[in-house]
């Protein structure tokens, strides 16, 4: 790892990422890996970056069937921040998930390591590393390889949010006390309540909330609340 940091560290292009995502993986005994970073652009369709080192087809067929919504290491990655191996899944016999994991192994996806990482901006990145072999043979790969592919995805992480630019885009800047009247208004609190916790006019507290909405590019302040929480613009207190 020490050898591929600064190349990850120092990449510019997606293209170069997938290199080293490929050279690593061989490395470790994986056959195939994908990396997708989730950006909390809208709940009902955000912007998906992808590295896809996949089968062909497969993640085209994992998309058309919507898999997502069965997919057991999409619910591990919402819930968790640790690398964990495919194998410790729990599967109910007969299930959707048991049957979508039985098709990804179809394509060779047999067993894999998936480690999550959750971003201060809302971001879910998801690195999974899968290999095609017998479970036994499977396995032990999988367990050898959990603490380095919990290394790989940190820096990988980084490295796409940096390449793709999302490090220098905090999104619209929102002043302090939009931020506050945001976080009121989060909490259920009306305009005039607002006012009263910061010492404000209700006008006064209006005006920061339509400049928060403004800047969000929101239709109203429930809008407002939903995105400026889903993008990390506002976060309980305290730190």
């Amino acid at each position: 790892m020490e050898a591929l940091r600064p190349r990850l560290t120092t990449a510019v292009t997606l293209d170069e990422l997938q290199t080293l995502c490929r050279e690593y993986s061989e490395a470790l005994g994986f056959q195939h890996f994908v990396y997708a970073l989730r950006v909390p652009t809208h709940f009902a369709d955000a912007r998906l970056i992808m590295i896809d080192g996949y089968p062909p087809g497969w993640v085209k067929r994992y998309f058309e069937q919507h898999h997502f919504d069965a997919d057991p290491v999409m619910a591990y990655c919402a819930q968790h921040v640790v690398p964990m191996c495919w194998s410790d899944l729990p599967l109910e016999p007969g299930s959707q998930a048991e049957r979508m994991m039985q098709e990804a192994a179809g394509f060779g996806l047999r067993d894999g390591v998936t480690m999550p990482l959750h971003s201060p901006q809302g971001e879910l990145g998801i690195l999974s590393l899968a290999v095609d072999a017998p479970p036994d043979e499977a396995r032990a790969i999988c367990q050898n390889a959990l603490g380095h592919v919990q290394v790989l995805a940190g820096y990988l992480h980084e490295a796409v949010r940096r390449v793709s630019g999302l490090l220098h885009d905090g999104g619209p800047n929102l002043t302090p006390r939009e931020i506050e009247c945001l976080r009121w208004a989060a909490d259920g609190k009306t305009s005039g309540e607002i006012a009263q916790l910061l010492g404000l006019s209700e006008s006064t507290a209006n005006f920061h909330l339509n400049n928060a909405m403004r800047k969000l590019d929101v239709v109203n302040r429930q809008h407002a609340v939903a995105k400026a929480a889903l993008q990390g613009h506002i976060q309980p207190r305290p730190f």
